[in-house]
């Protein structure tokens, strides 16, 4: 089932300080929805996006994804799997893309069965494994409206 996640702690360092090592922390309040049905992935991704200071919420597939949609969730980033039970990447982006509140929300593919064709209403594709420095300079660019 879906869970939402806090952000967390930043060992005495408020998020919008800079950061000592040179990381670039982005506005606490970016959210990103994370759909992947394999839960240890899944949880990896919202560990790792937690410690960049993203608001995390996740979904095991297309449907959950819909469900939180619906009850409200607005995330300013999608990042989605492809391939996933009950309602699979390619529905979902179908579905997303078709509803007038959510068609224009930005979705980032990462998917390990990249067909030649990149999905064509995603902003970004990668394929797993993908490298996390990139998926987070993608992350902060659509976050951040470039």
């Amino acid at each position: 089932m879906s869970e939402e996640v806090e952000p967390s702690a930043h060992q005495g360092r408020r998020a919008d300080e800079p950061s000592t090592q040179g990381e670039r922390r982005l506005d606490p309040r970016a959210s990103v929805l994370v759909v992947e049905d394999e839960h240890e992935l899944r949880e990896l991704i919202a560990r790792w996006l937690e410690s960049r200071s993203y608001r995390v919420v996740e979904a095991a597939d297309g449907r959950d994804a819909v469900e939180l949609l619906q009850a409200g969730l607005e995330p300013d980033v999608i990042l989605l799997d492809l391939t996933m039970p009950r309602m699979d990447g390619r529905a979902f982006l179908e579905w997303l893309r078709s509803d007038p509140k959510h068609q224009n929300r930005p979705v980032i593919v990462a998917s390990a069965y990249l067909e030649d064709e990149p999905p064509l209403d995603a902003e970004r594709t990668f394929a797993k494994p993908f490298r996390p420095d990139l998926l987070e300079r993608e992350l902060s660019r659509l976050v951040s409206g470039d």
